[in-house]
């Protein structure tokens, strides 16, 4: 028809806590530069530590942190894309990372609604797996089987980490998990960009939703799941609270899933704090990346806030 808008081409990055979305969407971002690239933060708790991690290499970050993305469909998730949607000047990508909890088959049946397709067309999901604990995962959690289960490409992140026999056992399980995937192996969450343009496996089948009688109120599948979020004005000292957080991680290994945040240590420097499986990583920050107040948030089951905020307090200078 003369004169229709093209429509917005959607990324859907997912994948379970400590995966390694952010660093895989960051990587996408630089390489796709050269068009005006928009990002929806999902992040579960209060305060949004990833949005702060994408906003160099894309031209707006829209934050949803009050929740999960999947749960609040009918809300925040809508009045951004009725927002991009009347812009004079349509970005040239939408990437939305969901949080590793989300449940990414009804995130992406949004856009396959009659009136969400006029302006935004779905590109291949992405689901980003960490080969050192999906195997795991895949036993002890419902949410990592249907993230693998809802994607069109899977990438088999930090293979480097992984013993051989490990990674020919991740690879396995996802296969089975979902034989049409194509699947990427990655040692540090680098893709082409390509990818993105790419048709999807099955274009409309995977994001069927269940018929449910209108009475009955959604219910998340990750109810029991939450977040705490932890402001700190002194500096940490970085030792210290890797030690704490290795320490907890290895004796709550059932309750804490994933721990992340910004932090000032000593020297005013400012950090990128982050735990996968049982490791804690810190790692430095470009200059001017941090402001404000240290912020670690904690996602896990059976947490308690308080405890939590003892066990972080412990590290700090």
């Amino acid at each position: 028809m003369a004169g229709q808008r093209p429509r917005i081409p959607v990324s859907i990055i997912t994948g379970f806590l400590g995966a390694g979305k952010t660093t895989l969407l960051n990587h996408l971002l630089r390489q796709r530069q050269d068009v005006p690239n928009v990002v929806i933060e999902n992040e579960f708790g209060s305060v949004g530590i990833d949005g702060a991690l994408v906003r160099q290499y894309s031209n707006e970050v829209y934050e949803v942190s009050n929740g999960c993305i999947c749960c609040s469909l009918d809300d925040e998730l809508f009045d951004i894309l009725a927002e991009l949607a009347r812009e004079e000047e349509a970005p040239g990508h939408l990437f939305i990372e969901a949080t590793g909890i989300a449940d990414s088959g009804s995130l992406a049946a949004t856009f396959l609604r009659p009136d969400i397709r006029k302006r935004f067309e779905l590109r291949p999901v992405i689901c980003v797996v960490d080969s050192t604990n999906i195997t795991e995962q895949l036993s002890s959690t419902q949410e990592a089987g249907q993230q693998i289960a809802s994607a069109d490409v899977l990438v088999l992140n930090k293979t480097g980490l992984a013993t051989t026999e490990a990674l020919q056992a991740a690879a396995q399980a996802v296969k089975r998990a979902n034989p049409l995937a194509r699947i990427i192996q990655s040692a540090d969450g680098r893709i082409s960009a390509t990818e993105l343009d790419l048709p999807r496996v099955r274009p409309e089948v995977p994001f069927v939703l269940p018929k449910a009688k209108p009475a009955l109120p959604k219910v998340p599948v990750h109810t029991a799941t939450v977040a705490s979020s932890h402001t700190f004005d002194r500096p940490f000292d970085l030792s210290k609270i890797k030690h704490v957080l290795s320490v907890s991680l290895m004796l709550y290994a059932k309750q804490i899933f994933r721990v992340k945040g910004i932090v000032q240590s000593h020297d005013g420097q400012w950090h990128l704090l982050q735990s996968t499986g049982k490791q804690v990583e810190i790692t430095p920050l470009a200059p001017g990346a941090g402001a404000g107040p240290s912020t670690i948030v904690v996602i896990g089951q059976g947490v308690k806030e308080e405890a939590v905020a003892r066990l972080l307090r412990q590290g700090l200078a």
